[in-house]
């Protein structure tokens, strides 16, 4: 059997994912990965011991594995052979600066400045399965709406993320659902927006939804604004700040496995809002198989799409990405993050982004026990 490889399965959203594939009961094969090798080795025992309560036996095991050994990485897909990657791996999560005060955390909280954390594994990832010669689909959990864009653009995209807009479009469902008092089954929601709208923002930014209920155009009655306040009414527009690390990310989780799924098992079927399609930036209606990602768009034009999801890009403080894949930040965020946390970067070369992740990450130790982060 085919199998997924999942890496960063010892993290949040990777246990999350175990967790769920043990007790769907659907044939299937994985392999977790993860550079903590004791905790990867504890996720797929605890999973193990789910799918047998439930009358399941999926085949899960685990391998460690170093993305920073980029030879090593190629030769274990050369081994695995996997149909599809899910890589969860990241230098510093994306809710680290919601640790600090909350004053802080709106000057440096736009995940934009913060993309080496997220950028220089999933890049090296990248050249590994280019090297290994594999022919696998890869969905990326690494900010996905920026990563994909900047791996595109040298010739190393993976086939799409997950999460961001994905989860914003399935609390419209809910929402509408209830405020019309019919089946949530019944409410259809395409989606195109950016993670800069969707978290930063939450939606109050750029973004487009075309809503069908009971197969009836009902976008008209669903202005964005209308859209927001709905949303922020329902609790979805607070900005709390964390304690300590979030322990469950089940609802990311979901997203990304829907997607890796629909790419495993082949099923073609149009996903309403897929982050990062082929390296675009933001996200997208898409249809998802064994091919690949392939943009649906019903009722607006890709040029139109890609605009709204470059302006909500400039929410995350991404003025644009060259061609060469140089990332070109906002003035504004660059500025906050040069006196909040100590660094200056206007432009990012992808070929910088692992001694910049080691100076984000120095400064942000440094917040850490200015205000006393555990």
């Amino acid at each position: 059997m085919d199998s997924i490889l999942i890496i960063g399965s010892a993290g949040s959203v990777g246990h999350g994912m175990m967790y769920l594939i043990a007790s769907i009961g659907l044939p299937i094969k994985i392999v977790g990965t993860d550079v903590n090798e004791k905790k990867g080795e504890f996720e797929i025992e605890e999973s193990l011991q789910i799918a047998h309560n439930l009358g399941h036996y999926p085949d899960l095991r685990f391998t460690k594995m170093d993305l920073f050994k980029i030879e090593e990485t190629a030769e274990t897909l050369r081994e695995i052979k996997p149909k599809v990657i899910c890589n969860l791996a990241s230098l510093g999560s994306w809710w680290v600066t919601r640790l600090l005060p909350d004053g802080e955390y709106k000057k440096i909280g736009p995940i934009g400045p913060w993309l080496p954390n997220h950028l220089t594994l999933a890049y090296k990832l990248m050249q590994a399965v280019k090297m290994s010669g594999v022919d696998v689909k890869v969905v990326n959990g690494a900010i996905p709406d920026i990563t994909n864009v900047v791996l595109g653009k040298v010739g190393l995209a993976p086939t799409c993320g997950g999460g961001n807009m994905d989860m914003g479009v399935h609390r419209l469902k809910r929402i509408v659902a209830r405020d019309l008092g019919v089946p949530f089954q019944s409410v259809t929601i395409y989606g195109v927006g950016h993670h800069g709208t969707f978290y930063t923002k939450r939606l109050d930014g750029p973004y487009w939804v075309k809503i069908l209920v009971g197969g009836e155009d009902v976008t008209k009655k669903y202005p964005n604004q209308k859209l927001m306040a709905m949303y922020h009414k329902a609790g979805y527009g607070a900005s709390a700040q964390y304690e300590g690390a979030p322990v469950e990310q089940m609802r990311t989780s979901a997203s990304f496995l829907n997607n890796v799924l629909a790419i495993y098992y082949d099923t073609r079927k149009t996903h309403v809002c897929v982050p990062a399609p082929n390296g675009l930036p933001g996200a997208y209606p898409a249809r998802l198989s064994a091919e690949g990602a392939e943009v649906v768009l019903p009722g607006i034009t890709l040029k139109e799409a890609i605009r709204i999801n470059e302006e909500g890009a400039k929410i995350d403080g991404i003025e644009k990405v060259k061609d060469d894949g140089t990332v070109v930040f906002v003035d504004e965020n660059v500025e906050y993050m040069r006196q909040v946390v100590g660094y200056h970067c206007k432009e990012l070369k992808i070929e910088e982004n692992e001694e910049r992740a080691k100076e984000l990450n120095r400064g942000l130790k440094r917040l850490y026990e200015k205000y006393k982060v555990a």
